[in-house]
């Protein structure tokens, strides 16, 4: 009995509001409608962008404390490491920045440089780790050793460092597959010789090369950072390397 008093008491009160006697009644609920789902999408949207957001700082304060563990930063302080650094570009700029560091390429010829940076920008299209590819050898290949090694001090600092290499950032494994391609042609072989041995479209190939000439051009800037030497034994190799790359069909393709 008491339920049924208090049904119909609010019942009564529902006749009574200002809202029941509303000719526009059903259109201002469905506003209301509207206006509570559009709520409720702003609120999810704001909740992943705060959540994107703070990924974004908590992968900024990870390299952050890598880069300081490296001494590339002092505090909020960048040290000579850093601003060597910072004159690199590319997806392996830390790997090149600790090559340049530790004088893994001092020593190579022009053509055997060329090969050790192709390895910082070629991305086979497909991985086959059956097959090892062909490299220069001497002095070249065991640079190339160098910087493999290298690069697996790094990924294991990331990951101690929970940087993710999903999320567009950290250091891939360099790829040796168009070192002897790149030692090739730098060493003023035909273009049918090399790309009968890479078994690489000619489009590819060039395309390679231009990614390795861009990069001797950072290295032959950042070098001298390494070095204090503004005529660096890199530096100079480096930009001999560009000039023996950029022949033939890369240099024609290169024109305008």
């Amino acid at each position: 009995a008491a339920d049924d008093r208090e049904i119909a008491r609010l019942r009564a009160a529902l006749r009574a509001h200002p809202c029941h006697g509303c000719d526009e009644r059903e259109d201002h609920a469905r506003w209301a409608e509207r206006y509570h789902r559009l709520k409720r999408d702003t609120q999810q949207l704001e909740r992943r962008i705060e959540g994107r957001t703070n990924t974004i700082a908590r992968t900024f304060d990870r390299i952050h404390a890598l880069l300081t563990e490296l001494d590339y930063l002092r505090e909020d302080e960048v040290t000579v490491h850093g601003k060597r650094l910072a004159r690199l570009y590319g997806e392996l700029d830390l790997l090149a920045s600790e090559c340049l560091r530790e004088g893994v390429w001092e020593g190579l010829s022009p053509a055997e440089l060329a090969a050790c940076v192709s390895a910082l920008v070629f991305e086979a299209r497909q991985s086959d780790d059956a097959v090892a590819p062909k490299v220069p050898g001497g002095a070249a290949k065991a640079a190339l050793g160098e910087m493999v090694r290298i690069w697996g001090r790094l990924d294991a600092l990331e990951e101690e460092h929970r940087i993710n290499q999903a999320e567009g950032v950290g250091q891939r494994e360099p790829d040796l597959g168009f070192a002897w391609a790149a030692y090739q042609w730098a060493s003023d072989k035909s273009l049918d010789e090399v790309l009968r041995e890479a078994e690489m479209p000619a489009g590819d190939f060039v395309r390679w090369c231009k990614q390795v000439i861009d990069v001797l051009g950072q290295i032959a800037a950042a070098a001298p950072a390494a070095s204090g030497d503004s005529g660096s034994t890199v530096a100079r190799n480096a930009r001999k390397a560009v000039d023996a790359l950029l022949r033939g069909v890369v240099a024609y393709s290169s024109v305008g």
